[in-house]
């Protein structure tokens, strides 16, 4: 069953699914593009003393921020952390683990700033939130930047020429020309960018907040795919001051699925624990 939960002026809403019946509660987030649902397969490694709530991230799913918001007011933590809280209080959880996918795993460390003393222990399969990229830079956070970007976006023809052809150079990865590609070249991907760079692009983690605050004995954990194109190994480089065990797995970027939850197993980093 979708549940739901709205933000103090009903503007804003995350839907979830719960997986498993256990006391001791893991909250979940998908990557870009991929649904709440994402994280079904996992049921039948969840222990019974276990369940995890699979959120949907905003801008995918039943989720929901408001257009008019997009161009100049994305969404703060602040909000960010009411949504959780309302979802904490709904279920009657108390601490919890938090596990985290791509664009999840971002999300999972600013939930991590936001209630240090509530998370039990954390789990990133392949995060984005490592490493901001100079094009990050300047499309959120110079007002030239978004202006661009944004017209950008309604040029898609001429940004797909682009990408071809700077493709052809080999300046940059094939996989990642691919990548590119395949969000601009589909409508309902688009309109998830369009939506998920905006209303996001505040939810930024603070790693002095995330993993050190009230954070010295909790088991954090982030599992890189060693043929990821996309978030690569060597963004572990960002946390290796701070209390991170890092796995590189034989993956790519799709380190969330059976085989990547196979090899935790192997290395005692699932089932999660405190």
């Amino acid at each position: 069953m979708i549940q739901y939960v709205k933000s103090f002026d009903q503007r804003i809403q995350l839907a979830y699914r719960t997986y498993g019946s256990g006391d001791e509660c893991i909250l979940a987030f998908h990557g870009f593009g991929h649904p709440k649902e994402d994280w079904a397969f996992i049921e039948s490694e969840i222990p019974a003393h276990q369940r995890l709530i699979a959120i949907d991230v905003i801008g995918h799913g039943e989720s929901f921020f408001p257009e008019e918001r997009l161009k100049n007011q994305p969404l703060q933590k602040e909000e960010w952390k009411q949504l959780i809280d309302a979802i904490l209080i709904q279920e009657k959880i108390d601490r919890f683990h938090l596990a985290g996918y791509s664009l999840g795993g971002r999300i999972s460390m600013v939930t991590a700033e936001l209630f240090p003393e509530k998370i039990k222990s954390m789990l990133l399969f392949s995060p984005d939130g490592l490493h901001k990229s100079v094009f990050f830079r300047f499309a959120n956070e110079w007002a030239l930047g978004r202006i661009l970007f944004r017209w950008l976006l309604t040029q898609v023809p001429l940004v797909v020429k682009i990408v071809k052809l700077i493709g052809k150079t080999r300046l940059v990865p094939a996989t990642k020309i691919k990548f590119v590609l395949y969000q601009l070249e589909n409508k309902d991907r688009l309109d998830k960018v369009k939506i998920v760079w905006a209303a996001l692009s505040k939810l930024w983690p603070d790693f002095n907040r995330v993993f050190v605050k009230n954070t010295i004995s909790r088991k954090n954990t982030i599992a890189f795919g060693k043929h990821d194109p996309i978030i690569l190994p060597a963004y572990g480089k960002a946390v290796r001051n701070y209390p991170v065990k890092i796995e590189i797995l034989p993956l790519g970027h799709r380190t969330l699925k059976k085989e990547g939850i196979d090899f935790l197993k192997k290395l005692n980093h699932w089932p999660m624990t405190e």
